[in-house]
């Protein structure tokens, strides 16, 4: 794998980090990156790199997954990150022990316009506290999420718990995604 391989996984791993908006683990960025599909085609003419099949892309406590991922390039750098599926999952642990979890039936993520689009079925879990809609867009710059449904028929569904609960750990999340 190239230099310039490795210098695009780790933009892509470092996108969705910081989509969120949320403070990534400070060990997260000196771990490994570790990609597993069924197949990889990198594209360096078009800058389009496709990966599909079960894609599972991992760093430290990060954790990217989706039936296909694309990155798009432009000018040696990551524009775009599209993340699908039949459920496409983000999931990461920040230092204080909150684990951050977003699904959706696709995730795009802008990085020159600092903006994710979680759509179908799209779901954003912190520490428990839990936002569901058909269509959720968060800009990573601003801090600003909005959400709401495509056609109108959905309606948004936030879950917020008292900052007394206890803090959510990962076996919790993951008995809580299960029972979903």
């Amino acid at each position: 794998m190239t230099h310039k391989r490795i210098l695009l996984i780790l933009a892509l791993v470092f996108a969705f980090i910081y989509s969120a908006g949320l403070t990534a683990r400070t060990d997260d960025a000196t771990k490994p990156i570790n990609i597993k599909a069924d197949s990889a085609e990198i594209n360096d003419a078009t800058g389009i790199s496709v990966y599909r099949g079960a894609v599972k892309i991992t760093q430290g406590s990060m954790q990217l997954t989706g039936e296909k991922i694309v990155l798009e390039m432009a000018n040696e750098k990551v524009q775009k990150i599209i993340a699908e599926g039949s459920l496409s999952t983000f999931e990461q642990t920040t230092d204080d022990g909150r684990v951050v979890y977003a699904e959706a039936e696709k995730m795009v993520y802008n990085i020159i316009g600092n903006k994710v689009v979680l759509t179908k079925n799209a779901k954003l879990t912190e520490a428990g506290n839990t936002f569901t809609s058909d269509r959720i867009v968060f800009y990573t710059d601003k801090e600003i999420v909005s959400a709401g449904s495509s056609t109108g028929n959905d309606r948004v569904n936030i879950t917020i718990f008292p900052e007394t609960t206890k803090k959510e750990t990962p076996q919790d999340l993951s008995n809580n995604h299960n029972a979903n």
